[in-house]
């Protein structure tokens, strides 16, 4: 899956992050985008987080992709500073968890993965944290 062909995703103009060493992904600088203080609105800032956890999530089980369906369970998010211009993000998930997820997910068919992510805006500042967890359960392709 291509986080990027979300038709929500597109309407919002998330990208690739033009430096992919550091960052998955990015939120445009818009007029569009901002809140009543002219900074980014929240809820972009929310969804630019949500795509930068599937497309790690989807990075990282890549493998499972065609055999799992996943669907956000519980978010827990922190605003720290208001964002303006360009925002860029990024995400994690322990890799010394991973062989204990995937292991996990075949044995049980299901399972709960926490990914950690972080935005920053044009000027290399956290706006916000979040984690996101994702309710992962095996399906055949019929269900989806």
């Amino acid at each position: 899956m291509n986080i990027l062909e979300i038709p929500f995703n597109q309407f919002l103009g998330l990208r690739d992050a033009q430096d992919a060493s550091e960052y998955l992904l990015e939120l445009p600088e818009s007029p569009q985008m901002h809140n009543h203080l002219r900074t980014v609105h929240a809820s972009a800032q929310f969804a630019l987080a949500e795509a930068t956890s599937g497309k790690c999530l989807v990075q990282t089980f890549a493998d499972l992709s065609e055999i799992v369906i996943p669907v956000v369970r519980r978010v827990e998010v922190k605003y720290s500073h208001p964002a303006r211009g360009i925002l860029r993000s990024k995400a994690f998930i322990p890799q010394e968890t991973v062989a204990k997820i995937r292991e996990e997910l075949l044995r049980k068919k299901r399972i709960l993965i926490p990914v950690r992510v972080e935005i920053v805006d044009a000027d290399e500042r956290l706006t916000m944290s979040a984690t996101f967890d994702w309710f992962i359960q095996i399906g055949d392709s019929a269900e989806r």
